[in-house]
């Protein structure tokens, strides 16, 4: 080997070492952390891409699809449904906001309160279960304010949402509810099962008055033995009221009367107005004319079997609200004439949980649950062809498909329960301007004094609690009958002063008084 030939190697020998070392500096750094990140963005994508298992990594990269979980409400939905469901929703929301959907549907207030006090992962929550309502939710810290969240990016919900709405979402001047464009105002009084009017040929318009309502009973009573008179609205004595008060976010401290200017905060039981309803209730439990077990009762659609009547809201497309329900034509006795309060404007919209990862996300989304006609009626209605579909091209009217139970479908229709019902087909029966009616029958509505009020129960949560627990104890047994008010209410009223209920009236009397002041 010649000398130029040796100097050449050798040199070439010291040039690959020098490679070799910075290649193994660099590569315990920059080498490694893109090997990782190569590997985690292929991990990632994969999960996109495969709709059996949606990615849950809560990234807000616009090119990463995550999973927000939507608590909804319901009385009878089963999982195979909602999973179809919110499989279906995911397509649009997917391309749209990059957002799947995983969904919940119950009526169990346990099973929330289980979930928002564990930390589950929740998005969006349904709040109309949750005891204590948005005050209780935001002095426990289980729910986050949502003013910026909403001006970056939920823009467009304040395009079809009453300004006036927004107040009845406030707590210490922070938005933490979106109210629902619902039925926000109500009539109240009873629906009745038009087969059996029409067999006692009674006309339902001839029913105005309380007294009128007992003698239609008293005939069914007697001439269709087979049916109880009035039973419950829903399960375990559940009742529509009929008393137009303004609870002011609680049971204990009301206003009596909505229609009415006083805004002095008394106890609900010791007013004149519950214990003649008591009254009137425990005379009708005498007589024969109420469901034995009234109280007892799992059953939540009585007027579909044995009832003839129950206490009922009465709003515009209430009667097929009642027929899809309950599978039989109602008429609708109203009492009292419509009113709002908050409770009403805001008492069963949504929240973002403390818990929710992807708050901005979770705010498209509620933009796309306000704003986008699918999407809403996806959560309403549920599936095209499975729990639905059109009656005709016009695509204004829906109805059950044939075969198909429509009080048992597998998705219940809980039109009032989600955003915005009202860019959602009517069901076929509704007048097609209902949604018109309802703007009409919202505004006409009184309104009570106190609207836009909520009470802040966190000073006197104690009190509360003492109070709630003698409530359990006698009110459902007043309300229908089953105690005589006048031996049960004294006993009543005199054990809620004991557990604090006079405490409960002075505080809310004071916040009240400073709202009022601050208007």
């Amino acid at each position: 080997m010649t000398k130029r030939t040796k100097q050449t190697l050798s040199l070439l020998l010291a040039v690959l070492m020098l490679v070799s070392i910075l290649a193994a500096c660099g590569g315990k750094d920059a080498g490694s952390s893109q090997g990782s990140s190569t590997a985690s963005n292929v991990e990632s994508k994969t999960e996109s891409n495969d709709e059996s298992e949606p990615s849950e990594t809560g990234n807000d990269d616009p090119g990463e699809v995550v999973t927000l979980h939507v608590w909804g409400m319901t009385d009878s939905a089963t999982n195979p449904d909602v999973d179809e469901v919110a499989a279906a929703i995911s397509e649009i929301t997917r391309e749209k906001i990059g957002v799947e959907v995983k969904l919940t549907r119950t009526g169990d207030g346990e099973k929330l309160n289980l979930a928002l006090t564990s930390g589950e992962k929740l998005d969006l929550v349904n709040m109309h279960t949750y005891s204590g309502g948005l005050p209780a939710l935001v002095s426990t810290g289980y729910c986050i304010p949502i003013d910026d969240l909403l001006d970056q990016y939920g823009a467009k919900i304040k395009e079809v949402v009453p300004e006036d709405y927004f107040e009845c979402g406030m707590i210490d001047g922070k938005l933490y509810m979106i109210p629902d464009l619902k039925d926000t105002a109500r009539a109240a009084g009873f629906a009745m099962r038009q087969d059996i009017l029409d067999d006692l040929k009674i006309d339902a318009a001839s029913i105005k008055t309380w007294d009128d309502v007992h003698d239609v009973f008293v005939r069914v009573k007697n001439e269709n033995p087979d049916f109880y008179p009035l039973a419950p609205t829903w399960a375990n004595g559940g009742m529509q009221s009929v008393l137009p008060i303004d609870d002011l976010g609680g049971g204990q401290g009301v206003l009596e009367s909505c229609f009415d200017d006083s805004t002095t905060v008394v106890n609900y039981y010791a007013t004149d107005s519950y214990r003649e309803f008591c009254e009137r209730m425990y005379q009708w439990k005498q007589e024969g004319l109420i469901m034995p077990d009234a109280t007892t009762t799992t059953e939540n659609n009585l007027m579909s079997s044995v009832a003839f009547a129950t206490y009922a809201n009465i709003k515009p497309g209430k009667a097929l609200e009642c027929k899809r329900a309950y599978g039989v034509d109602c008429a609708l006795i109203q009492l009292l004439d419509p009113y709002t309060n908050t409770g009403m404007v805001g008492g069963s919209s949504f929240i973002i949980p403390v818990a929710c990862e992807n708050p901005e996300k979770a705010m498209q989304l509620w933009e796309l649950m306000f704003t986008d006609p699918e999407v809403s009626n996806l959560f309403v209605n549920g599936i095209e062809g499975k729990h639905w579909e059109y009656t005709d091209d016009s695509k204004k009217f829906i109805t059950t498909p044939e075969g198909v139970d429509p009080t048992a479908s597998g998705y219940e229709s809980l039109d009032w329960a989600w955003p915005n019902m009202r860019i959602t087909p009517l069901w076929e029966g509704s007048e097609a301007d209902q949604w018109e009616q309802y703007e009409t029958f919202t505004k006409e509505a009184v309104s009570s004094p106190a609207m836009g009020f909520r009470f802040d129960t966190t000073s006197v949560m104690n009190e509360i609690t003492a109070c709630s627990n003698v409530v359990s104890k006698y009110d459902v047994g007043l309300r229908w009958g089953e105690l005589n008010p006048n031996e049960a209410l004294p006993e009543f009223l005199a054990e809620l002063e004991s557990a604090g209920v006079n405490t409960i009236i002075e505080e809310k009397q004071k916040q009240l008084d400073a709202w009022l002041a601050s208007k």
